[in-house]
């Protein structure tokens, strides 16, 4: 994300719409790109910072079924942590613990936008 020169408020997904902001998809190719030493990366990189949008479109275009997957499991994933996050924040008493219906609160925002993340 550093790299990038994105910050947590540039990568986020719609809570009302599970809309994905054009930075996380960034994100998701250049870590794909980074990961498998491909030689596309400076490139993607340069095309970032320099604002280059037909640069990172065609990078995106060609690597979209990769980029797609990297997304999906990320999504899937977070899911199955909020849910066991969820059920982990139910099973404490709620008077020695008072706070625990605020982080269930916010567990189920966080699991309704990746639910709707995942519908797109």
């Amino acid at each position: 994300m550093k790299d990038l020169g994105y910050g947590f408020k540039d990568v986020l997904f719609g809570t009302a719409s599970g809309e994905i902001a054009p930075q996380v998809w960034d994100l998701f190719l250049y870590k794909l790109l980074k990961d498998n030493n491909d030689g596309n990366t400076a490139n993607f990189l340069m095309a970032v910072k320099n604002n280059d949008e037909a640069t990172k479109q065609q990078l995106a275009q060609q690597y979209f079924p990769y980029t797609l997957e990297a997304l999906k499991e990320h999504v899937d994933g977070t899911l199955r942590l909020v849910d066991q996050l969820i059920m982990k924040a139910n099973s404490y008493d709620r008077h020695t613990h008072p706070r625990v219906p605020v982080i269930v609160a916010h567990n189920e925002l966080v699991k309704e936008t990746f639910e709707k993340v995942q519908a797109q």
